[in-house]
């Protein structure tokens, strides 16, 4: 037992250094739906049919309804993780002014009505026609039908906890649910089905000995199975939140080091308006690094900043085109810009984050010769005999001061200027 004590408190000490040099920031960001409908406005939800549980219909359709109205959809109060060694941030965002309940849904009981009127059946067995015949009966522009169906597995086995050289078992029971749902999206102006999404949901429950009497019974974790489908179809073609963890790059210069550090504690600790001005300053003192870069990046996509997101993403992915990461987090900022594009135009827009340190940008700009892998002098004065103060990638397009003879005075990334000779210039 002795021994076991002491491994435990062995592996709670690496853990905990593990995490005390953690570069994560872990927040609640918008995201835009698998397949965006963003010429939806009023929706109408079917009862879902369930094959083998009845009550699933109305459970599985107020889950869907629930969520469409849910003003903060996809934020959850989230737990101690790791055993209580790491508390996240309960719900945090620094995303303002968005709110989830973009559609007017149409109440159950209205939809029951009219399909009382029309003598449709009111288990949700209709067709495409008949329910864009509804909907059309309530003005609406979509309406979303489906199906769902679950099983059961119990599986007997024991529990063996071995302590040092002690061993006990123990009587157990598992039992699983697995639920399968299809949700289809009719357009009432044209009866036909314009979105389908498929989804699974599996949850379980285990009991051992005395406590097997407390065993879930299989209608009750088929409901969280429910609540699970409704989050995957609503996410299909719904904006919402969701949880991400951005994994900052460690600036190594010895001069900025601490700096980085300090910048992305204050960030851990959800305050990032003290970490922005320190990540602004170290990208102005070393603006060809992609890393600096790319936290900047990080910074604007947290509070919705889409734009600005995509040109820092896309400084760090020039510089380093093999960085996956740059990649895709560019690619995330495109998709991002969409999303606040469609929030302007329903008149819900991101409210604009306050930063100080940012730029205006200049209209004129020229872009250097070359690929990434080469580097262009930029020289202190219009004279190549004089001072070399950056050398930059190739590629990269910098903004443009005035003209000097056969050189350019450049802006460069940051607060830097400096003079590029014609000849290296596109």
């Amino acid at each position: 037992m002795t021994s076991l004590r002491t491994a435990l408190i062995l592996l709670l000490v690496i853990l905990s250094g593990h995490f005390g040099f953690t570069q994560k920031v872990e927040c609640f960001v918008l995201k835009a739906p698998e397949k965006p409908f963003y010429d939806i406005q009023k929706i109408g939800v079917l009862e879902f049919s369930c094959t083998n549980n009845s009550r699933m219909n109305k459970i599985m359709t107020d889950y869907i309804v629930a969520d469409l109205l849910d003003q903060f959809r996809g934020i959850y109060d989230r737990q101690s993780q790791l055993w209580g060694l790491q508390k996240g941030k309960d719900g945090q965002t620094f995303v303002r002014g968005v709110k989830t309940d973009f559609y007017q849904v149409v109440e159950r009981e209205q939809i029951e009505k009219v399909l009382r009127e029309q003598r449709f059946s009111l288990s949700g067995a209709l067709d495409e026609n008949s329910a864009a015949e509804v909907g059309k009966l309530l003005g609406l522009d979509v309406i979303i039908m489906g199906n769902i169906t679950y099983t059961h597995v119990d599986e007997k086995g024991s529990n063996v906890l071995s302590l040092t050289t002690t061993s006990t078992s123990s009587n157990c029971l598992k039992r699983t649910v697995t639920a399968n749902g299809t949700m289809k999206i009719v357009s009432v102006k044209t009866a036909q089905v314009v979105g389908t999404k498929n989804a699974q949901a599996s949850f379980y429950d285990r009991k051992c000995d005395d406590q097997r009497s407390g065993l879930k019974k299989a209608d009750q974790l088929a409901e969280s199975c429910m609540k699970q489908l409704a989050r995957e179809f609503t996410d299909y073609f719904t904006p919402g939140y969701e949880f991400i963890t951005y994994d900052f790059e460690k600036v190594k210069l010895k001069e900025f080091k601490e700096q980085s550090k300090e910048a992305i504690d204050f960030a851990q600790n959800g305050d990032i308006d003290r970490a922005f001005p320190i990540a602004y300053a170290i990208f102005e003192a070393d603006s060809y690094n992609p890393k600096t870069a790319y936290n900047l990046g990080a910074l604007y996509e947290m509070v919705g900043a889409y734009q600005d997101a995509l040109e820092y993403y896309t400084i760090a992915y020039e510089i380093d085109y093999t960085n996956v990461k740059y990649q895709k987090a560019a690619e995330r900022a495109k998709v991002g810009i969409q999303l606040a594009e469609y929030l302007d135009n329903i008149g819900r827009p991101i409210q604009p984050y306050a930063f100080e340190g940012d730029s205006d940008a200049l209209v004129d700009r020229v872009q250097m010769k070359g690929s990434s892998a080469d580097r262009v002098m930029v020289y202190e004065l219009p004279d190549k005999d004089s001072e070399v103060i950056a050398k930059i990638p190739g590629g990269i397009e910098l903004k443009t001061i005035e003209q000097s003879g056969n050189f350019i005075k450049v802006q460069l990334r940051g607060s830097q200027m400096g003079f590029v000779h014609k000849s290296d210039i596109k």
